[in-house]
């Protein structure tokens, strides 16, 4: 591994950790710089105990005022698509977005965010997220 690489921990399908080796996985390059795009986008502002202010402002909390919370009131694409591209391109090795679409469910209340990000390393495939 270079000291250029992007490393972060392997994660399981439904997001937790991947210890099927008996201990924390990593991974590097391209499939490292999408662990923490993955990671970025499932933290919630507030949650981190080193850093209270990375994340997205998904909740209303002591880090994220009503007015800049993305959930708990009526939806707004461009707050939604902001937080987003913020949390994708402050990812380590993150170069660009080449995709980013937000979709809102009026009825269920979920969102869909489908990404796909250029890296230093190549582009990422494009990835839907739910929330």
């Amino acid at each position: 591994m270079l000291s250029t690489d992007a490393v972060a921990r392997r994660l399981t399908a439904d997001g937790d950790l991947d210890i099927s080796a008996g201990r924390s996985q990593f991974v590097a390059g391209l499939e490292g710089v999408a662990a923490g795009i993955r990671a970025r986008l499932e933290l919630i502002r507030g949650e981190f105990f080193w850093d209270r202010g990375a994340g997205i402002p998904y909740l209303e909390n002591d880090y994220v005022t009503a007015r800049d919370a993305l959930l708990g009131q009526a939806f707004n694409e461009a707050r939604a698509r902001t937080a987003y591209a913020a949390a994708l391109l402050s990812t380590p090795g993150a170069l660009k977005i080449g995709r980013l679409d937000i979709a809102f469910d009026n009825r269920t209340r979920a969102c869909r965010i489908t990404y796909q990000v250029s890296t230093i390393f190549g582009d990422t495939a494009v990835t839907t997220v739910e929330v």
